[in-house]
């Protein structure tokens, strides 16, 4: 596939209209309207903004800011480690990384889940490089041996260990609690639980369920920007016009809600409700105009038929969700029960420090980023939770991907590799403009990404930083 920069979709700016006023168009309001109301607590929002104070730019490339995060951060934290359905026999390993540290998260006899620092208690060799199936932990080193519970079975040449205590040379175990699905570590043995940090996203989750969710794909990507610089790209809709404008006439980018809460630093959301024009764009689109990009993305085959037209007394909203019921049926997927905003709206969770899943069918998405030892680069991972029917599917491919090799070319990501692709092209170029700012300093929008300055509090706070 040929590169394809994200200026080309740049709309002309002579179409972009007054942007002195807040959009009139509404969250709440259309939802209200909605043929099949959603769930409760979309039917909220939390009006809370945090001032208009600015970030300094050296924390997306400090050495020093690197550092702080490393001692501070990431081993008091709980992470989002692994899929529980990825380690579903007993004797199946997951690694999971973070900078210098490397924890097992292994599937027990009894079917519980432990985790272990994937350290030989020899000389230090991991255990396990990679994801495994194994019947007990041996060092490949040496041979030292661990059951799969943690305890020891076999030291070689045990006559010459004379210090070792084999009832007290147990592998040392992280804290580890599974929810939804996701199996989450803490290296910090004081911390609260898991329930504690997830806050209102676990009452709010009440409305999903992802046990009826397998992972159809996993794409890991190395990138040349901070970690914090690709992940605020994906707690925001302000991007949307400029970077993927090939989408605005019929995503109100401007009018997206951002909830973050006062009494939760852990947890935020965005919702963008699709079938209706970017504010943006003068003079806005017919509405058939809109409903047809709509159409497009989920009956495609309807483009130009009877069925791909908006009916008497339908908005290009209502059009889409008759059309997506459709398209959900004919993939032998049951949507009775889910609203219109389940069927069509992007819906973004962000729990600190880097976990990011959209609940809805139509973008079941996880986003992970996490960093290098060099602060210019950091993994940034994207997988997707499709729904399925009768037995579990097992999980899908998981790619490797390096800094030239494009999302558009991963054939599981469907329509959504172009977008990935679009994002990867502006990262690098914040990454390396952001050390160019005269004044040093980013300046955020007051609302639109308060999600940001959200979390940057909150990272402020591990960090110690007033």
């Amino acid at each position: 596939m040929a590169k394809i920069e994200a200026e080309e979709y740049l709309p002309d700016p002579r179409t972009l209209g007054s942007e002195e006023k807040r959009p009139e168009l509404n969250v709440q309001d259309v939802l209200r309207l909605d043929t099949v109301p959603p769930p409760k607590t979309l039917l909220e929002s939390s009006n809370y903004t945090l001032g208009t104070d600015s970030i300094e730019a050296s924390r997306y490339f400090s050495q020093e800011f690197a550092d702080l995060e490393a001692r501070h951060l990431w081993p008091k934290v709980w992470q989002f480690a692994c899929w529980e359905h990825d380690i579903p026999n007993a004797g199946d390993i997951s690694v999971y990384r973070i900078l210098d540290r490397s924890v097992l998260i292994v599937r027990q006899r009894d079917m519980s889940i432990k985790a272990f620092v994937n350290a030989c208690l020899h000389r230090g060799r991991e255990l396990c490089s990679q994801d495994a199936h194994k019947a007990e932990l041996r060092c490949p080193y040496h041979g030292y041996t661990w059951a799969l519970e943690g305890h020891l079975k076999w030291t070689p040449s045990k006559w010459d260990f004379p210090q070792v205590d084999e009832k007290a040379f147990s592998l040392p175990q992280i804290k580890v609690d599974v929810w939804n699905g996701f199996v989450f570590v803490n290296f910090d043995d004081e911390a609260p639980p898991l329930k504690k940090h997830l806050g209102k996203i676990v009452e709010q989750w009440e409305a999903w369920d992802f046990s009826s969710r397998y992972k159809s794909v996993h794409v890991e990507k190395r990138i040349k920007c901070n970690w914090k610089a690709g992940q605020d790209a994906f707690i925001e809709a302000f991007h949307t016009f400029s970077t993927h404008s090939q989408g605005v006439g019929a995503v109100p980018d401007d009018c997206a809600q951002h909830d973050v809460y006062p009494d939760d630093p852990h947890v935020s959301r965005f919702h963008v409700v699709m079938g209706f024009p970017s504010p943006r764009i003068d003079p806005a689109p017919l509405p058939e105009e809109t409903f047809d990009i709509l159409c497009s993305r989920f009956l495609p085959e309807a483009v130009g038929t009877e069925a791909g037209k908006m009916k008497e007394g339908e908005t290009p909203r209502s059009a889409t969700a008759r059309i997506a019921r459709v398209a959900y049926a004919n993939r032998g997927v049951n949507v009775d029960d889910l609203s219109d905003a389940e069927l069509l709206d992007p819906v973004s969770y962000f729990v600190f420090p880097n976990f990011m899943p959209w609940p809805h069918i139509a973008y079941p998405l996880v986003y992970r980023f996490r960093p290098d030892s060099d602060p210019d680069y950091c993994i940034w991972e994207t997988m997707l939770f499709q729904t399925f029917s009768g037995e579990r599917p097992p999980s899908g491919p998981h790619y490797k991907l390096d800094l030239e090799d494009r999302l558009d070319s991963i054939e599981e990501l469907g329509a959504l590799g172009l977008v990935l692709q679009q994002d990867a092209e502006q990262l690098p170029l914040v990454q390396s403009g952001m050390k160019n700012l005269a004044s040093g300093q980013l300046v955020l929008s007051e609302y639109q990404e308060v999600r940001i300055r959200h979390f940057h509090r909150t990272l402020e706070y591990y960090l110690g930083i007033e």
